[in-house]
């Protein structure tokens, strides 16, 4: 299901840098002096551990009124079991989070089994003829903008947050139930104030959350334990038997999606950037969208991300243990990873993107994605891609200060990606420093 491109005007140009807004006062409190020269990737840990632990005297995320809603409100009674079986750490200041659980799952594990029985054989016989579209790119990168202004475009279908949070059964309840529970979804993104909305576009990973628990979102119940999901990143690394889930688990999810709009569906997941070969295995012919950012507004705005992710999903008190250090290994991999698999799409399949290009001349690279991708009705799309342009030009951006320590901590990790993309290793200021609100 889509909504028009005026009902979704807003929508498609966020205030890009809210994160950063909301990181301003803590960067700035912990700007201190950096010992100059040495080897500062051996430094790593240390830097890490000591900027977690400033952060924790600075910096307070506020609830965004989620409340007991979380995206676990997803899974099927067996999918909950399966994760208390993981044995997720526990608060109990988050007993009623945990306790709803028991409510709610139990309802979609009833409506999963009476959707199979109505449209199991229909989903099981559906072709995928339209290849999807694949939108890249770390967390934080400016994917959000672009998923939300390439699905302005009707020709074009999308996964939504309630197909997301109820994979099993949203053929058969989503035209109701989505009504029915409306007022108690949050008005707003916890992670940047953004509209939220279950008609709205969202990220497929969701989906793959709650139907396998092989995503590297299993993080919110696990925070900062890596052991937990590092191998899920990156489908290869899993094993045999939970990559041909995990493959099962999309497929079915886009032959759904299918079902609902015969359409090319526009899929955006940062966890997708890990898993170009294994999307290419299951759809040979998908298109890609690649969107790459400054490392450095990346990693501010991903450790923002996280905190708020971790408060309004997890069944603990986050901490700041390892947060960093977590934080700049999930990019660092992200990056290398793509680069290392780029080259296994077809050049006329993939566009790739400055998030600072999109931002400045949106239909300049909106027109270059339906140039290169060769979709049709640019010309269509033409007006209302210039007044999303108009709506973005009114945001102005508030400059960041991120210190010495982390900024060469980050620089070290990612030198190859400053040089080949030719992004500032002293501040950045082309992106963070040119605006002002």
């Amino acid at each position: 299901m889509t909504t028009t491109p005026e009902a979704r005007s807003a929508l498609s140009h966020p205030p890009a840098e809210v994160v950063e807004q909301a990181l301003d006062s803590q960067l700035k409190s912990t700007n201190t002096a950096a010992s100059s020269g040495g080897n500062h990737h051996s430094h790593e840990s240390n830097n890490a551990a000591k900027k977690a632990e400033t952060s924790k005297e600075v910096t307070k995320v506020k609830s965004t009124g989620q409340g007991l809603f979380t995206v676990w409100h997803g899974l099927t009674f067996g999918g909950l079991l399966q994760l208390m079986a993981k044995r997720p750490p526990m608060h109990y200041s988050r007993a009623l989070r945990l306790v709803s659980l028991f409510f709610i799952c139990p309802f979609n594990s009833f409506y999963s089994i009476v959707s199979g029985l109505i449209y199991g054989r229909k989903i099981q016989k559906t072709q995928v003829t339209k290849p999807p579209i694949f939108i890249l790119g770390h967390w934080r990168s400016g994917t959000t903008l672009l998923h939300n202004l390439m699905t302005l475009d009707s020709q074009f279908t999308y996964p939504n947050l309630y197909q997301v949070m109820y994979p099993q059964h949203f053929l058969l309840t989503e035209s109701v139930i989505s009504k029915l529970a409306a007022p108690f979804l949050p008005k707003t993104r916890p992670m940047d104030n953004m509209p939220a909305g279950w008609k709205l576009p969202q990220e497929d990973e969701v989906a793959l959350l709650v139907e396998t628990q092989l995503s590297p979102y299993l993080m919110v119940a696990f925070p900062n334990e890596r052991k937990y999901y590092s191998h899920t990143f990156d489908v290869r690394h899993m094993s045999p038997g939970d990559q041909a889930k995990w493959k099962r688990s999309l497929v079915n999810f886009v032959k759904k999606l299918t079902v609902r709009a015969d359409k090319p569906i526009v899929m955006k997941s940062p966890s997708h950037t890990y898993r170009v070969a294994t999307l290419l295995e299951l759809f040979p012919d998908a298109r890609f969208v690649y969107i790459h950012r400054d490392p450095y507004a990346v990693f501010s705005s991903s450790l923002h991300l996280r905190r708020t992710m971790y408060m309004e999903n997890s069944f603990i008190e986050p901490t700041e243990e390892n947060l960093y250090q977590d934080t700049l290994e999930t990019l660092d991999t992200c990056l290398k990873t793509y680069e290392e698999t780029r080259h296994m799409i077809p050049e006329k399949n993939l566009v790739e993107i400055r998030y600072t290009d999109l931002e400045a001349h949106p239909v300049e690279q909106m027109q270059r994605v339906y140039e290169t991708l060769g979709f049709e009705g640019w010309e269509r799309m033409r007006p209302i891609f210039e007044r999303e342009a108009q709506a973005m030009s009114e945001y102005k951006k508030n400059r960041f200060i991120m210190d010495d320590e982390t900024r060469q901590m980050i620089y070290s990790r990612l030198k190859d990606f400053f040089d080949k993309y030719g992004y500032d290793p002293q501040v950045g200021v082309a992106e963070n420093g040119s605006k002002s609100s």
